[in-house]
Formats: structure tokens, sequence, C-alpha cells
């Protein structure tokens, strides 16, 4: 692990230990809500980050579930090799939680990772997450980012149609053994629907809105809200 990383990581778990004492305080926890990923779980193309799909979820979920508690573990660039790490620090802090979201594969697929790799590690994460974090597991696949405007403009070897159907098609065999939702993200209209911002890649404020609408619909069905 790099000294970023480490920082990083130290960062997150200050901020775990700090939030779980301070709520603990003041309210008993009910339900604890774990969000694993990368800048998109933090928040990044909100404004502000707590504008982000996870804090929008967490926030439904608390009116839903009083004592609702988010442990938010993203972290920004991360691959899905380096998710094993978030498990690790959830497992620490929290123990079990009620329900873990994970969005993952968009970093990997840039970089030019192997979809046989990424189905080998997405395996091993999801049965870790399963094992170590929650029995509710809810996963959303990949959007078709060779639609972008950005790698249409400037097209990249790595982002293909064909790469992103191989990293869903991972998604979609490994998921299963776990008894993990997928949230059907390709299947939207276009990837441009969810109006990702200025850099070209991460979603904007209505981008974030539409993946809470997206996640929340399964993860009530999950939970066995109407």
């Amino acid at each position: 692990m790099n000294i970023a990383k480490s920082i990083v990581r130290i960062g997150l778990m200050s901020a775990v230990m700090s939030a779980c004492s301070s709520v603990e305080q003041e309210r008993k926890i009910e339900f604890i809500y774990a969000a694993l990923g990368a800048s998109d779980v933090i928040g990044v193309g909100a404004s502000p980050l707590t504008e982000g799909y996870v804090y929008l979820l967490n926030h439904d979920l608390q009116l839903r579930i009083p004592g609702t508690f988010l442990i938010n573990v993203g972290v920004p660039g991360a691959r899905i090799d380096s998710l094993n790490e978030e498990v690790l620090l959830l497992k620490h802090f929290s123990g079990r939680a009620n329900l873990a979201t994970v969005w993952v594969g968009v970093n990997d697929l840039v970089d030019g990772v192997h979809p046989s790799q990424f189905q080998s590690d997405l395996r091993q994460l999801l049965r870790n997450l399963q094992s170590s974090v929650s029995t509710i597991v809810v996963i959303a696949n990949l959007p078709d980012l060779s639609q972008l405007a950005a790698f249409r403009e400037t097209p990249h070897p790595a982002v293909t149609a064909e790469r992103v159907k191989a990293f869903n098609h991972a998604i979609e065999v490994e998921a299963p053994y776990v008894h993990a939702s997928i949230v059907d993200v390709f299947d939207e209209p276009s990837a441009e629907y969810f109006a990702f911002d200025g850099d070209g890649f991460h979603p904007t404020q209505a981008g974030h809105r539409r993946m809470a609408t997206l996640f929340r619909k399964t993860i009530l069905e999950r939970l066995g809200f109407r």
C-alpha cells in the first residue's frame, strides 16, 4: 500500500471512529448501512458531496428505519482489488452490517484490467463481504462507458462496449453465489442519461439522484418494504 492510500485509510478510520462515538452518544444504532466503492460512493460530482447517491439512500433509510447509521468507506480511484481493504475496515469497526452496497469496476475497466481478473477479484470481494460484513449485498453493474461523450470524442482502447459487457457478465455470474441483488445501470436508456459532470466521468447531481433511485428500489425490495 502506498503512502497516499495509507493516509486515506487513516483518515477513514478516524472518521468512522469519531462518527460512531458521536452517534452512540445521541441515539441507539438500530441499522448499519455500509457503502463500498470509489469516488462516486463519497459523492464526487454532487455539490455538496452529501448529495451523493449513498447519502441520499442513507437519508431515505433513516426515514424508514430510525437509528440507521451509514459507514462510508469509499476511496477515490479505488479498484476492486483494494475494496477488500474496505471490507477489513468495516469488519474491524462495525462488525456485522444490515446492508452493504457496492459500485465498482469503472476504474478497473479504464485501467485495462482483464475481465477474468476482475471476475476473480469480484468473487473474493463478494464472498468476503458476505461472510464478514453483511448477508444483504446490493451491487450495481456498469453503464456503457463507451457511449460517454468523453470517450466518443477521445476513444480509449480499454473502454469498449465489449469490455463493459464482459465486466457486467462477471457481475451477473458472481452475484448469485452470495445472493447479491444487481442494480441494472447498463439497461438505462443511455450512459449520458446519468449526466456525467464536467470531467466526463463522474455523475452530476442528477446522475447521483438517478443512482439513488435505482439502488433504492432494489434495496427496499431486499428489506421487505412495499
